[in-house]
């Protein structure tokens, strides 16, 4: 069935009545037993504490002593460079983190 054809058969289907059916209370029963929303605060304290234990779990596994090594062989330059660098990766996994989660659940 061609997009043209397709998009007729449905407007026509949709611009027909429907018969009501009863269902003897179970939508409004449904809709009763629904969790209530999350808030949004409760959201962002999810997402910090997220991020926290990501950080914590990083920085446990982290490499520190083959770090400090490196670091300590470079001139000031390459290693103010390098600790941009780690220092950007670190808060665009923890952004990405963060806004995925808030996109997620909210």
């Amino acid at each position: 069935m061609s997009a043209d054809k397709l998009d007729s058969w449905l407007e026509q289907r949709l611009a027909e009545p429907e018969p009501y059916l009863d269902d003897d209370g179970f939508t409004e029963a449904v809709m009763a037993r629904l969790p209530a929303p999350v808030s949004r605060r409760r959201l962002i304290w999810a997402n910090v504490v997220v991020a926290v234990i990501v950080s914590l779990a990083v920085a446990l596994v982290f490499p520190w002593a083959s770090a400090v090594a490196l670091l300590t062989s470079l001139e000031a330059q390459s290693w103010l460079v390098l600790a941009a660098g780690v220092s950007g990766v670190f808060t665009a996994v923890i952004l990405v983190g963060g806004f995925w989660g808030y996109r997620r659940w909210s």
